[in-house]
């Protein structure tokens, strides 16, 4: 759960990030005298923008998020980045993923870094009240985990899925345990239904001051499971489909449920015309669910993340005193999100943001007054490289690798590069490429490192998701099937003697390990122990100076089993113990 399960962030550490926050609006003299309005933020995983019936899926019925996209800006040209974590910093910063270090879903770069604001903060910062349900996938050990990015409520599950590694162990979507505020906390029901029903309870708890509710379900990202209401309603419609399709109908069509169900409640509670509501979707899914999908290959032959099947969402913008209904075809993004709520919150703008506020496109206007570029990279790995799976996007054009060129507007699928015939476009969109690259910081300035012995967080728990060299488990199903090892980037805050309990499962699964030694090295510090193999843990100390080091552990197995391979402690709970 969170770093170490034993503590709250304490009242410095809370305040420490308000206060950066404060500062930073410390050029605004006073607040809008206006009232502020609310926030309603609903992102859905891993869902196709084609996957509600407004937007033409066949089988699917979801009329109360029809309702809503047809009281809202329906941005039907809005593209993320194609991966959960890099999307989700996107969102949160309105900044591009690669400023934030965040370029994969695993192996220490889906970590927004400590360094980096988030919109709960600048809201915060702002008055209001912030919570965050569901997914959040961008860190759990401090100083990553939500309650120190800007969330007063967290209710959320580790890892970037239901079940994986980080996760509380043997969770599914039904009756899941979540992290509760740093504690865990098991739930029954089903989990979109679960965090529909706490984001309402929120809202109706705060509904006489200005509040930010980040609705962020794990579903529909696999594991699928069946929702059962839902499936029973899908089955007596008489759709045929395959087992898993079935059960991801479900999903979808529970939290249409849901969304009308809030939807209501708003209504109930008179804050339809006080609430930003926005509903959204964090990555394309190969255009799953299409009539007619972009591309109709199996693979993309380069860059197959950087086309539109793969970035483009479902974004809609429903604030009744100032949207007004109906399709937006403006090239838009994930990075303008925060941009677009801070600026109808009435809190300045960073200039730091890469995004801009869609606030012109909310009225008569459908189209920017400029030929706009947005930029979407996420190279999938942890070393990040120019132009892998990059994409410069106008409204016309799509600029994939630096060498393809594609006329949008002529052909949607991307199939025909059209580069030598355009050489001024290229060069165009190239230059535009080159600032932004040429702006990013050095990769060691980016590293996320885990800060181990600090006063505010003295436990804290690893999990091999997070080894930013070596192996990449991320599945809890690794644990039986992949015997990895892989390195840890970490930031003694303190010197002192550390505690270090390396397991191979959870401390909610214990297993025994089979090991007939341990070792833990942090540095140049090196700590073995023999041990039992029966044991589901093992405790070393090591004597540590303050600084930054790279963090290994090993286990060794008996002679006989696997010729002495060692494999890594794929979680390790930190306890600094303080000075000799």
């Amino acid at each position: 759960m969170h770093s170490g399960n034993q503590r709250f962030p304490s009242l410095a550490n809370r305040l420490a990030r308000i206060v950066t926050v404060v500062v930073f609006l410390s050029s605004w003299s006073a607040f809008s005298q206006e009232p502020r309005p609310n926030v309603l933020l609903i992102l859905i995983d891993n869902h196709s923008f084609f996957e509600l019936s407004c937007h033409g899926h066949a089988r699917l019925k979801t009329p109360r998020i029809d309702e809503l996209a047809s009281e809202s800006v329906d941005f039907v040209n809005f593209h993320a980045p194609p991966f959960c974590s890099p999307s989700r910093g996107a969102l949160l910063t309105g900044r591009y993923a690669l400023r934030l270090g965040i370029h994969n879903t695993i192996g220490g770069v889906s970590i927004l870094h400590k360094d980096e604001s988030t919109l709960a903060n600048y809201l915060k910062g702002g008055g209001y009240t912030t919570a965050i349900f569901g997914k959040w996938h961008l860190g759990m050990s401090y100083p990553y985990h939500p309650m120190e990015r800007g969330f007063d409520d967290v209710f959320v599950h580790g890892g970037g899925g239901i079940g994986q590694l980080e996760d509380f162990y043997g969770n599914r979507h039904m009756n899941a345990t979540w992290d509760y505020n740093g504690r865990p906390e098991k739930s029954e029901g089903f989990s979109s239904d679960v965090l529909f029903d706490r984001a309402a309870a929120f809202i109706e708890g705060h509904r006489e001051q200005p509040f930010f509710c980040f609705l962020s379900t794990p579903a529909t990202h696999t594991p699928y499971e069946a929702e059962p209401k839902a499936m029973e309603r899908i089955k007596k419609r008489g759709v045929e489909a395959s087992d898993g399709d079935l059960k991801l109908y479900s999903m979808i069509e529970n939290i249409d449920e849901n969304v009308g169900d809030l939807m209501d409640r708003l209504d109930a509670l008179e804050l339809r015309e006080k609430t930003i509501v926005i509903f959204a979707t964090d990555q394309g899914v190969n255009d799953r669910g299409a009539p007619e999908p972009r591309f109709k290959g199996k693979q993309r032959s380069s860059h197959p993340v950087a086309y539109d099947e793969k970035h483009a969402v479902t974004c809609m913008i429903r604030y009744p005193p100032l949207t007004k209904a109906g399709r937006n075809e403006a090239v838009t993004g994930m990075v303008d999100l925060a941009p677009t709520i801070l600026d109808l919150c009435g809190i300045p703008r960073p200039s730091s943001l890469d995004g801009r506020s869609l606030r012109p496109l909310f009225g008569e206007s459908r189209q920017w007054d400029d030929d706009r570029t947005l930029i979407v990279q996420c190279p999938r790995g942890r070393v990040r490289k120019r132009w892998d799976n990059g994409a410069v996007k106008t409204q016309r054009w799509r600029l994939v690798g630096g060498d393809l060129l594609y006329d949008i507007g002529e052909d949607p699928g991307q199939s025909t590069n059209v580069a030598d015939k355009h050489p001024q476009v290229v060069s165009e969109l190239t230059g535009a490429y080159d600032k932004f690259w040429e702006s990013l910081l050095h990769t060691d300035t980016l590293l996320s490192r885990h800060i181990i012995g600090s006063s505010e967080a003295p436990s804290t728990r690893l999990n091999g998701m997070d080894w930013y060299r070596g192996g990449s488990p991320w599945h809890q199903l690794h644990l039986k099937r992949q015997r990895q090892n892989g390195v840890w980037a970490v930031s003694v805050a303190r010197a002192g003697k550390y505690r270090f309990e390396l397991r191979w499962y959870p401390r909610e699964a214990p297993t025994a390990i089979g090991a007939i030694g341990a070792s833990v090295r942090v540095g140049k510090e090196f700590a073995y122990v023999d041990t039992i193999p029966e044991a589901p843990n093992v405790v070393l100390e090591l004597e540590l100076a303050q600084g930054d080091y790279d963090m290994e552990t090993a286990f060794k197995l008996p002679k006989e089993a696997e010729q002495e391979r060692s494999w890594g402690a794929y979680f390790v709970h930190v306890d600094y113990e303080g000075k000799e």
